[in-house]
C-alpha cells in the first residue's frame, strides 16, 4: 500500500495544468483554464481546470477529479498505476512496504521472462511458412503481425530451453509458482505451447504477462491454448488488446469488444484500431470497469450466431451495476451469417462502421432481450417481461437517472405505472412524511433542515457570484462548499462549527463534520484542496464534495466573499434556533413572558448583526475593495 503521506507530498508536488496541457492545450480564461475535453468529441470547449484547487471538471462529460484521477482516466490506469506514474515524472520514488518490494520484484522477474519467450517466438514465426500461409491466409498483413507481436512456438518438446538456459528448471517458469510457460508433471519439463501460432497478451502498460495460442491444426483440440492464471495474469480482469488500442480509444472516444484474438487483430487491420477483446471468459464487470475508466462510449460487437448473442446478453449483465449515467453502452446485433472479419471482408469497413451507427443503446437492448420470446399482449406474458427485468434493473446501481428512465419505458411494455414497476422491484424510494415542528406546524427536511417552501432571502455580496447559483444550495450546503474551496476557514471558525454541529444528526452536518476534520485533525491543518479531497476519496460523500467544488471553479467566489458568508451562516442558524424556540414558547398556555423578552431580544441582535454585516459588505463591494 502507498502511505497517504507520499500520495500528499506528490499532489502538493505536482501541478494538474502541466500535466494535463502535456495532453491537451490548456488556454487562460480568467483564474481558470479551459479546453476541448479529451475524454469526448466537442467543439466549444468546456473543459475547465482549477490551478488553485489543482481540480479538473468537463461541463460536457461530467469527468472530474485531481491530476490522479485524469492519468487514471486518459491512459487507463488503476489508481497505484497512475501515482507511479506521476511520480516518475517528477522523480519521486514510490515508498514500499519491504513485502509490496519483494512482490514488485517478482513481478517484474517474472515479466521479463514473458517477454524474452516473446521475442523468441516472435523471431521463430518467419522460419514457419504455415504459420505464415495461414496469416497469409487470413489477410493479416506484416505489419499488422508485427503491431500486435505475432510469433510462432516451434513444434518440439524444449525450444525455450535454448532462451534460458539453466533457468529453464526454475519453478519460476511453471504455472503454480511462476508464468505458466513450463509444464512440470513430476518427471517431464516440456514447453507448454508447442507448434501454435502465438498472440502476447500485454497489460495497459506493455509487459507481457499471458500467451494465447492458436493451433494450425484443423483437428487438433483446444483450438485455442491460453496461459493459465498466475502471478502476473488474472483472465477475468485483463482485455486483449487493451495497450495496442489504447491510443485509438483515447483518439476516436470509444471502444469496441469483440469476442477474441483474430476479431481484434482483423478489426484493427480494417481501421478500426479501437478494438479489443475479453479473454477466455465471458465479459465481466470488471471488463467493462475498465474499460470506462478509460474511455465513456463502449461497443459490444460479437458474432451474429447464437453463442454471439448469448455473450452479448451476458455483456449486458455485465454492464449494468457499472455504467454510470454519464457513460454510453451500446450493443452491435450482427446479422446471424456474419461476424465482424466476415462483415468487413464481404462488405468492406464502411458496413462496420454503419452497423455500428445502427447499434441498440443499453435500454433498447435491454427492452429488446427481456421481451425476446414473450406475448406481452398476455397477462402471462407481461409477468415474465417484469420477473425477468427485476433482477437487471436492481443491479443498476451506478446509473440512477438511466435506471429511472429505464424503469418508466419497462413500466410502458407492461402496462403499469413507473412506481409500481419500482414497486414490484423493490427499489421503490420510501417517502415519509417529514416530521412536523409543533411550534410552527411546518414540515421539516430532516436532511438539510429546513422547512419545506423555505424561501432563502439570498446573500449576493460578490460580484462573480452570480445570484442565480449560489441561493440553489441549502445554506449548510453552501457553508460545506465554501469550508472546502477555502479550507483555512475550517481552521479560523472551527470552534463555531464544532459547537454547531457535534451531535446533530442530519446529513448536512455529517458532511460538514466530515470535512472540519479532515482538514483539522492532522498536525498541521490541511489547506490545499487536492490534497483534502485525495482523503476523502473513500466517503460515501466524495461525489457530491467534487459536485460542490465543480459549482464553484464556475461563482468562483472571493475568499472576502467566503468568509462573510461563513460568518453569517452561524448567525443564521442561531436564529433559525431563537425564532423557533419563541414560537414554541409563545404557543404554549401559559408562556414565560420573562423568556419571550429575553428571545426576542437576542432575535433583534442577530438581525441586526445579519443586516449590518450584509449592508458593510454591500458597501465593501461596491467601493471595488
Amino acid at each position: 500500500m502507498i502511505p497517504e503521506s507520499f500520495i500528499q507530498e506528490l499532489l502538493s508536488r505536482i501541478d494538474i495544468v502541466e500535466v494535463i496541457n502535456k495532453v491537451v492545450p490548456l488556454k487562460r480564461t480568467g483564474k481558470n483554464f479551459m479546453c476541448c475535453c479529451p475524454f469526448h468529441k466537442e467543439k466549444t470547449p468546456s473543459f475547465s481546470v482549477s490551478q488553485q484547487k489543482q481540480f479538473f471538471k468537463c461541463f460536457g462529460c461530467g469527468a472530474s477529479g485531481n491530476a490522479i484521477g485524469f492519468v487514471m482516466r486518459h491512459e487507463g490506469l488503476s489508481y497505484p498505476e497512475a501515482i507511479r506514474k506521476l511520480a516518475e515524472s517528477i522523480g519521486m520514488t514510490v515508498p514500499e512496504a519491504a513485502r509490496d518490494r519483494e512482490v514488485r520484484t517478482r513481478v517484474k522477474s517474472l515479466a521479463g521472462m514473458m517477454q524474452a519467450a516473446a521475442d523468441y517466438y516472435s523471431s521463430s514465426l518467419q522460419s514457419s511458412p504455415r504459420a505464415v500461409e495461414y496469416l497469409k491466409r487470413r489477410g493479416i498483413s506484416g505489419e499488422t503481425a508485427a503491431r500486435f507481436a505475432l510469433g510462432y512456438s516451434p513444434d518440439s518438446w524444449q525450444p525455450l530451453k535454448d532462451v534460458f538456459g539453466d533457468q529453464y528448471q526454475s519453478p519460476d517458469l511453471e504455472e503454480e509458482k511462476g508464468c505458466g510457460l513450463v509444464i512440470h508433471n513430476g518427471e517431464k519439463r516440456y514447453d507448454r505451447f508447442r507448434g501454435r501460432l502465438m498472440f502476447p497478451i500485454r497489460n495497459p502498460r506493455g509487459q507481457v504477462i499471458a500467451f494465447g495460442a492458436r493451433t494450425l491444426n484443423g483437428d487438433e483440440h483446444p483450438k485455442y491454448l491460453n496461459s493459465p492464471e498466475t502471478a502476473l495474469y488474472h483472465k477475468s480482469r485483463e482485455i486483449y488488446g487493451l495497450y495496442e488500442a489504447g491510443p485509438a480509444i483515447r483518439e476516436k472516444h470509444r471502444a469496441i469488444v469483440c469476442e477474441g484474438y483474430m476479431d481484434v487483430i482483423q478489426l484493427s487491420q480494417a481501421g478500426f484500431t479501437e478494438a479489443c477483446a475479453a479473454l477466455g471468459t465471458a465479459v465481466t464487470a470488471e471488463h467493462v470497469q475498465k474499460l470506462l475508466r478509460a474511455v465513456d462510449t463502449v461497443y459490444f460487437s460479437f458474432d451474429g450466431d447464437s453463442a454471439g448473442q448469448h455473450a452479448l446478453r451476458r455483456a449486458l449483465e455485465a454492464a449494468l451495476p457499472v455504467v454510470g449515467d454519464d457513460q454510453e453502452i451500446r450493443f452491435v446485433v450482427l446479422p446471424p451469417e456474419h461476424d465482424p472479419d466476415s462483415l468487413i471482408k464481404e462488405k468492406g469497413a464502411h458496413a462496420f462502421e454503419d452497423e455500428l451507427k445502427k447499434s441498440l443503446t443499453l435500454s433498447q437492448y435491454f427492452v429488446r432481450t427481456v421481451s425476446e420470446g414473450k406475448d406481452l399482449a398476455t397477462a402471462e406474458g407481461r409477468s415474465q417481461f417484469v420477473a425477468e427485468s427485476k433482477p437487471l434493473i436492481v443491479s443498476m446501481r451506478s446509473a440512477p437517472i438511466l435506471r429511472k428512465q429505464l424503469v418508466a419505458e419497462l413500466a410502458m411494455h407492461a402496462r403499469m405505472s413507473p412506481d409500481e414497476f419500482e414497486r414490484l422491484c423493490g427499489i421503490a424510494p420510501v417517502r415519509a412524511l417529514p416530521a412536523v415542528n409543533p411550534a410552527t406546524g411546518m414540515h421539516f427536511d430532516a436532511r438539510r433542515g429546513r422547512p419545506w417552501g423555505y424561501q432563502k432571502r439570498p446573500f449576493a455580496a460578490a460580484g462573480s457570484m452570480p445570484v442565480s447559483l449560489a441561493p440553489a444550495l441549502d445554506i449548510r450546503e453552501r457553508l460545506l462548499q465554501n469550508l472546502l474551496n477555502y479550507p483555512q476557514l475550517a481552521v479560523d471558525f472551527s470552534a463555531r462549527i464544532e459547537e454547531e454541529f457535534i451531535g446533530s444528526e442530519s446529513e448536512a452536518a455529517r458532511e460538514i463534520l466530515e470535512v472540519w476534520r479532515t482538514i483539522t485533525s492532522g498536525e498541521e491543518p490541511l489547506t490545499q484542496t487536492q490534497l483534502i479531497l485525495e482523503r476523502l476519496q473513500s466517503s460515501a460523500s466524495y461525489a457530491h464534495y467534487c459536485d460542490l467544488l465543480t459549482r464553484e471553479m464556475v461563482i468562483q467566489t472571493p475568499e472576502q466573499a467566503a468568509r462573510v458568508e461563513v460568518e453569517l451562516t452561524f448567525d443564521r442558524l442561531e436564529l433559525q434556533r431563537v425564532e423557533a424556540n419563541l414560537a414554541q414558547i409563545t404557543l404554549q398556555n401559559e408562556p414565560d413572558i420573562s423568556r419571550v423578552v429575553e428571545l426576542d431580544a437576542k432575535r433583534k441582535v442577530l438581525m441586526s448583526r445579519i443586516d449590518k454585516v450584509q449592508k458593510h459588505y454591500a458597501l465593501f463591494h461596491d467601493a471595488g475593495l
